[in-house]
């Protein structure tokens, strides 16, 4: 524990256990790129829950509810482009 490449998510890694030696670099750039390709997979289906939502609740309300509107951006993160 403490290790400076200790990785902060439950259950085993899928690569198995941290190799020693000149592997052991190959295995962080891999863990790291797994690791940022389940966060983008995981963005975009947010981004499509959300739209889904929105889209729903504009056909759902009448014209002049507020609720109509979509909700305002959060910080940190940009509008989606169409």
């Amino acid at each position: 524990m403490g290790d400076d490449h200790d990785r902060h998510r439950p259950g085993p890694d899928i690569l198995g256990p941290r190799p020693v030696g000149l592997d052991a670099e190959d295995w962080d750039h891999l863990t790291d790129a797994i690791d940022l390709y389940t966060h983008a997979r995981v963005q975009h289906r947010l981004q499509q829950i959300r739209a889904r939502t929105t889209a729903e609740r504009a056909a759902v309300l009448p014209p002049t509810s507020p609720l109509r509107q979509p909700p305002p951006p959060r910080p940190g993160t940009r509008p989606p482009t169409r």
